[in-house]
């Protein structure tokens, strides 16, 4: 970041040489269909999730670990128990793929798409997303001739009051199945 600053405001070119310590000859994981890293011998196997990594003046890191490793607690202290035949390193917790999530919010996503807290986030954000799509359509924002902010303001509190009021009959006339069915009520 630096190098890039003095670059940018006395236009100095750096010169740095390559770090073979740091080069990274270690094969890489590839990704399944929901983005979880896989084993680097064995694409079948996904790596398992082991947390976020937080750390002051870094961005937020997913990491996970290889799945042939067991984390054990022993005389409170943590450590890993790797069990593979063919280790893709010499470490002995196996290899720690860590991926940034800042990069890409679409693929990286701090909670582990397969998870059951995912899936019912998920749901309620899809419900959340229906519920103003509804709004949206009950009073023509997109037909809208409204320019005054107060009188739009005006024409969304009351949709979002008759649309709790429609959900009101719909739950008192018992009609669970079709909580969605306001237009077919209201009509």
């Amino acid at each position: 970041m630096i190098i890039m600053l003095i670059y940018l405001k006395v236009k100095i070119m750096p010169i740095i040489s390559l770090n073979p310590r740091n080069s990274p000859n270690l094969p890489q994981p590839g990704f399944n269909q929901v983005g979880v890293p896989l084993c680097p011998y064995d694409s079948s196997l996904p790596m398992v999730y082991d947390g976020i990594t937080r750390e002051k003046g870094r961005a937020d890191r997913i990491k996970y670990i290889c799945p042939k490793a067991k984390k054990i607690n022993i005389n409170g202290k943590l450590s890993y128990i790797l069990n593979c035949e063919n280790p893709c390193t010499s470490s002995k917790c196996g290899r720690i793929k860590q991926i940034t999530i800042h990069h890409n919010y679409r693929f990286n996503s701090s909670i582990p798409r397969d998870s059951l807290k995912w899936q019912k986030l998920y749901r309620l954000r899809t419900i959340c997303e229906r519920s103003i799509c509804q709004i949206k359509n009950f009073i023509q924002i997109k037909s809208s001739r409204v320019r005054n902010t107060v009188s739009l303001k005006s024409d969304i509190l009351l949709a979002c009051i008759s649309q709790l009021i429609a959900f009101i009959l719909i739950f008192k006339s018992k009609n669970y199945d079709k909580p969605l069915a306001i237009k077919s009520l209201i009509a």
